[in-house]
């Protein structure tokens, strides 16, 4: 078989070459993170724990601890490992500095995202009702989350499919810009365990008129022959056939009911963690209504919005109108089709990435985010209040 992957052009110019992750001793870590003492440790999931530490040049790291070694916690090391040596350098995508492994410890070190996670700040930060993140740091933040995922989708003959995109793995870095991280549950594409063909499967649709949108259905008993009827939808593309892993609510339909991955998914989540990120609450406290994948499509997103007024039920009451509603509009319409049920009508990710510099990037030229972030601005490396669920670790 041909693996003939779609490829474009990336727009971002600031790549840099491949470089491979150290491969650091239990002892360099040790004195890194002061002997794991616990005025380093930051957070603890279900794979591992979380320390801050500091390299021998100075470097402030974060390192990721296994709680124990088993067989699932090596193929999620084995997997960080893989993607941090197969992904060139890119601004918007967190590279992996290292890794130590021996009989007892699995240890991964990453740079330190002084801001730490867009859901620490959106929902766990002590002063975010006070100073929440303003629309033109959400931009930067819809925009620099976009290039990195899809500079993780051109990797030449070799794409990757992140399978993990939510608030929790998209840190911010010391200018508040996003760089994507949390690569446990990533997969590299490439000729050996791609296949081509149809993705087919079958959904519940609502009969029209009803007004029942498909995620009411999801859960109820939908076998009312007057409110619903089944429906089968069929995509063609390159997928790889894996168990399905991911955050519920951010997992796409296809790959959900029929395990085929495509890089399709990744848009899928984007989508929704660009809600997040608008409205700065969790996808599960949505209206069924504003959730639905067709509420802000194009061709009927002013109608909805005046005769509804979603647009204000959606934006995060903590900006306090200070937003540009035009901008709101076009980034939820873009949300929508992002998070639309059919793969075929998501746009790929470079596509998104030329989207939102057209409509931002000239508009904000010669403007900038309220509040000007410096190095001198940051939390204090040994005072900085842990992220719950830093790295990507959220249950």
């Amino acid at each position: 078989m041909v693996f003939n992957l779609r490829t474009f052009s990336s727009t971002e110019s600031d790549e840099g070459e491949l470089t491979p992750p150290k491969n650091f001793s239990l002892k360099e870590l040790r004195v890194a993170t002061h002997n794991f003492s616990i005025d380093n440790f930051l957070a603890e999931g279900e794979i591992c724990k979380v320390y801050r530490g500091r390299l021998a040049n100075g470097s402030l790291v974060v390192v990721k601890r296994a709680c124990h070694v088993d067989r699932w916690r090596e193929e999620q090391f084995k997997a960080e490992i893989q993607v941090g040596s197969t992904v060139s350098m890119h601004p918007n995508v967190l590279c992996l500095r290292g890794f130590c492994r021996t009989k007892k410890e699995l240890l991964l070190v990453y740079p330190w995202m002084i801001n730490n996670s867009l859901y620490y700040n959106l929902r766990e930060r002590p002063n975010r009702f006070a100073w929440p993140l303003n629309w033109t740091t959400r931009k930067q933040i819809a925009l620099g989350a976009a290039r990195g995922l899809a500079h993780l989708h051109n990797q030449g003959n070799i794409k990757i499919m992140h399978r993990g995109i939510c608030a929790s793995n998209i840190l911010l870095n010391v200018n508040f810009e996003a760089v994507i991280g949390g690569f446990s549950f990533a997969t590299i594409m490439h000729e050996r365990n791609v296949e081509e063909g149809t993705i087919e499967w079958r959904t519940c649709m609502p009969r029209q008129g009803t007004g029942v949108s498909f995620s009411s259905r999801v859960g109820k008993n939908s076998a009312d022959s007057g409110s619903s009827s089944q429906s089968f939808h069929r995509y063609e593309d390159v997928y790889v056939y894996t168990p399905i892993r991911g955050r519920v609510g951010f997992i796409a339909p296809e790959y959900l009911r029929t395990g085929k991955c495509t890089l399709k998914n990744d848009v899928f989540a984007y989508g929704k963690m660009l809600l997040e990120l608008i409205s700065g609450q969790p996808i599960s406290n949505f209206p069924t209504e504003v959730v639905d994948a067709k509420a802000f499509l194009p061709e009927d997103c002013d109608r909805k919005l005046m005769n509804e007024d979603q647009l204000g039920r959606v934006i995060d009451p903590n900006l306090q109108g200070n937003y540009v509603e035009e901008e709101a509009e076009r980034l939820l319409q873009l949300a929508s089709l992002c998070s639309h049920g059919d793969p075929s009508i998501r746009p790929e990710m470079s596509d998104v990435v030329r989207t939102l510099e057209s409509q931002f990037l000239q508009r904000d030229s010669s403007t900038r985010s309220s509040r000007n972030y410096s190095e001198s601005d940051s939390t204090p490396y040994y005072s900085f209040p842990p992220s719950p669920f830093p790295l990507g670790i959220a249950p």
